[in-house]
């Protein structure tokens, strides 16, 4: 025998019986480490989950003698890993979020939202009432309150007398509100006198007349009459006698000149209204003849020149021949009339002009019903 041979065969027998041994060893190690390792695992989730008051005196001590919280805990290898230490408590203002099992992270919460103040509820305005049919009425008249115009009457070329249209105000009659109006006329010559007054009361909005009494007294005529008028019925009293039928929205004598001023009056147009108040003298006829400007004792004016027609006898009846200058502007004043009767002529010329007030507050200013 080779000693040689055999002391080779002694060192590869003991090489690897020494190699299992380092194998079970190694084995032997890993398996315990791993042991070692899960329970620190287990009593570091007990911890988290449940600190003991020990624990918890523990974390509220510096933080130069423990790990920061929210940082990364490294585990070192068995026997030379530090006591595990618990986490912080989360506060009532933080939420806790599990990242992995070694690391947690804090995130604060959002702070709550602050609601802008409730503006002040905003005082409510109250609008100006409007305007009443009245004073809408009463706005649109083509003359103010108050109103007077007198003039110069000439029969013929002698001056005879003197005529009045005058806006006396607002009245009341059967409780409805009423513009009161008069026109008169005096003069005359010797053989033949003109003492004339018709007075009126008139709806300002449709001009309808609601009452008149008219005196007249021209030569040998002399009449004296009192008309209620009821439009709504289209009805008429005269002197207290029974009713009698009229026409819708009737005009008299007096408020037909004030009717006429409120009309558009386009030169060539012939106006027809069936509203004369006696209806079988109907219908009324109101020709536009011309423009003209015209000189009177109050002054030079522009105008337009209408000629009225009424089947009846006095100034604007059929059998004569009447024109009426109005001013050609919006208050329509009349400034001359001249009128063919039977014994000449009749003609007014203005002399003097009195413009009447606006008609604000005269709505409130009506006189008691009668």
């Amino acid at each position: 025998m080779n000693p040689f041979n055999s002391v080779t065969r002694h060192s590869s027998l003991m090489r690897r019986q020494l190699n299992g041994y380092a194998r079970i060893l190694l084995t032997t190690l890993v398996v315990v480490g791993c042991r070692d390792r899960r329970a620190q695992q287990a009593d570091t989730a007990k911890i988290v989950a449940a600190p003991t008051a020990t624990e918890t005196s523990t974390a509220a001590r510096p933080a130069a003698t423990a790990s920061a919280a929210g940082v990364p805990r490294r585990v070192g290898p068995v026997g030379q890993q530090a006591a595990p230490k618990p986490a912080s408590t989360p506060t009532r203002d933080t939420l806790t979020r599990r990242v992995d099992s070694t690391t947690t992270t804090s995130i604060a919460q959002a702070p709550a939202t602050t609601l802008p103040p409730t503006p002040p509820a905003a005082t409510p305005t109250h609008s100006p009432p409007a305007p009443s049919a009245l004073s809408v009425a009463l706005a649109r008249l083509p003359f103010g309150n108050r109103e007077r115009l007198e003039y110069q009457v000439k029969y013929g070329f002698l001056g005879v007398g003197s005529a009045v249209l005058e806006v006396l105000g607002m009245d009341s009659v059967r409780g409805a509100p009423a513009v009161h109006a008069t026109f008169t006329v005096k003069g005359g010559i010797r053989v033949y006198r003109v003492n004339d007054s018709y007075e009126t009361w008139f709806d300002p909005s449709s001009f309808a007349t609601l009452r008149a009494v008219q005196n007249i007294d021209e030569g040998s005529y002399d009449r004296q009459r009192n008309f209620e008028f009821f439009p709504e019925r289209q009805m008429l009293s005269e002197n207290g006698k029974p009713e009698m039928p009229t026409v819708a929205d009737p005009l008299d004598e007096a408020s037909f000149l004030f009717f006429l001023r409120s009309i558009p009056l386009e030169v060539g147009v012939t106006y027809e209204f069936a509203r004369y108040f006696r209806p079988d003298r109907n219908p009324v006829r109101v020709v536009v003849e011309r423009k003209d400007h015209v000189k009177v004792p109050a002054g030079q004016f522009d105008a337009i020149v209408v000629r009225p027609m009424i089947k009846t006898s006095g100034i604007f009846g059929e059998g004569g021949h009447a024109e009426v200058w109005f001013t050609d502007d919006s208050t329509r004043t009349l400034v001359q009339l001249k009128s063919s009767l039977k014994f000449g002529s009749l003609n007014l010329y203005l002399r003097n002009r009195r413009p009447g007030t606006p008609w604000e507050g005269a709505a409130t200013m009506a006189g008691p019903a009668r």
